[in-house]
């Protein structure tokens, strides 16, 4: 029992009870078994099973398929380390998948033997829709600085196009296609006219995706594509600013799973970054390499994007990952590129490193789990 100032007496049992029922997110308790042996009614509420059917209901029945092994390793590993806390996805009766980050704490007898967890689960919905909300508002922000360049890129095929229609205007109209010097002059315009038009649509539909404010599903993407993508966005202002770019990755190689859209973002915007910081030095310099390495015992790809420009302070590293905080002047950045990367890269079970020295360049290293190559893609396939 619990005793009040006023020397009246409280059931704790009680309190405890209606301090569960009426706290905002899902609480419950599983067995050895993995067996729900208590939930309050937030997880009635949240997950749309009665109490009937929640109770003695084995925990993985919550979890959406996907994430089966997952749940089954993560239970596993808890049991040894006492607490853990990661995001998941959870399946309602109805079928609605949602995202929730777990905070886990094991409850042992005085033995130390393993008896029962205790899950705190916090629904994601709204802070994801806020994320996503934000990638589409940097993306948005990017399209507004790619447009000068764009326009230039179009001019350059147009004033092909353009070349080629004269080229063709300029055949007399009683020419005999059958001669060879005819024939040559006919077939280069129109070779002119097919790849400048190419060219076009290359950039435009590239444009038009990385626009889209779409979620799209993960599936397996080749790196060398969203990088590829990224340079050739900004091929104008990487001419522009006479940086010197080596890419030497090879296509099909370098396999992940995720939004290759969001992927490409990323990339954007360290390059956009890396042509702002070299714009004042004699030297520029852009390096894209991918290296693969184990984190946490499991196989990534290590993306290096470095540049020779003037480098970023110390106490000013992290704070770069912040949303709003830039190192550009008044005018020339949002603020919230870096911290959309970071916050796409954790979507995409990666991360993003910095490694900086004022008057020396910048390395951004971004981290993606590896994919094996995709030989059987409906099979890789991620609903």
């Amino acid at each position: 029992m619990f005793i009040k100032s006023d020397g009246k007496q409280i059931d704790t049992s009680s309190l405890f009870s209606t301090l569960m029922d009426n706290f905002p997110d899902m609480i419950h308790s599983v067995d050895e078994q993995g067996k729900i042996i208590f939930f309050n009614r937030r997880a009635n509420d949240l997950l749309g099973y009665t109490e009937n059917e929640l109770s003695g209901m084995n925990i993985r029945q919550l979890y959406a398929p996907e994430v089966w092994e997952t749940v089954k390793k993560g239970f596993h590993e808890i049991k040894q380390s006492g607490e853990k806390r990661v995001e998941s996805i959870f399946a309602c009766k109805d079928g609605t998948r949602i995202p929730v980050e777990l905070t886990t704490l094991v409850i042992r007898d005085k033995q130390g033997a393993f008896v029962q967890t205790f899950t705190i689960s916090r629904d994601l919905r709204k802070l994801k829709e806020m994320q996503d909300s934000m990638i589409h508002a940097g993306r948005l922000a990017a399209v507004g600085e790619l447009a000068a360049g764009v326009v230039h890129d179009l001019n350059n095929p147009l004033a092909s196009i353009m070349l080629a229609s004269t080229l063709l205007k300029q055949l007399p109209s009683n020419t005999d296609l059958t001669g060879d010097a005819s024939n040559d002059q006919m077939a280069m315009a129109c070779n002119i006219i097919q790849e400048s038009a190419e060219t076009m649509e290359h950039l435009t539909t590239r444009l038009r995706d990385f626009m889209r404010g779409v979620k799209e599903q993960h599936t397996p993407v080749d790196l060398f594509d969203p990088i590829n993508d990224a340079l050739f966005i900004l091929d104008y202002r990487i001419k522009n600013v006479k940086v010197q770019v080596s890419c030497p990755i090879i296509k099909s190689k370098h396999w992940t799973t995720g939004d290759r859209n969001q992927i490409e973002q990323v990339f954007l915007n360290l390059f956009a970054n890396a042509c702002d910081a070299m714009t004042p030095c004699d030297i520029r310099k852009l390096s894209v390499d991918i290296q693969q390495e184990i984190v946490n015992d499991k196989p990534f790809w290590r993306c290096m994007v470095s540049d020779t420009g003037e480098g970023i302070a110390p106490q000013q590293q992290e704070k770069v990952f912040k949303a709003f905080e830039t190192t550009k002047p008044r005018g020339k950045g949002t603020g919230l590129g870096l911290s959309i990367a970071r916050t796409i890269l954790t979507e995409h079970n990666g991360n993003i490193l910095l490694s900086s020295e004022p008057g020396k360049g910048t390395t951004f290293s971004v981290l993606l789990p590896v994919t094996p190559l995709p030989t059987d893609p409906v099979r890789l396939h991620i609903k």
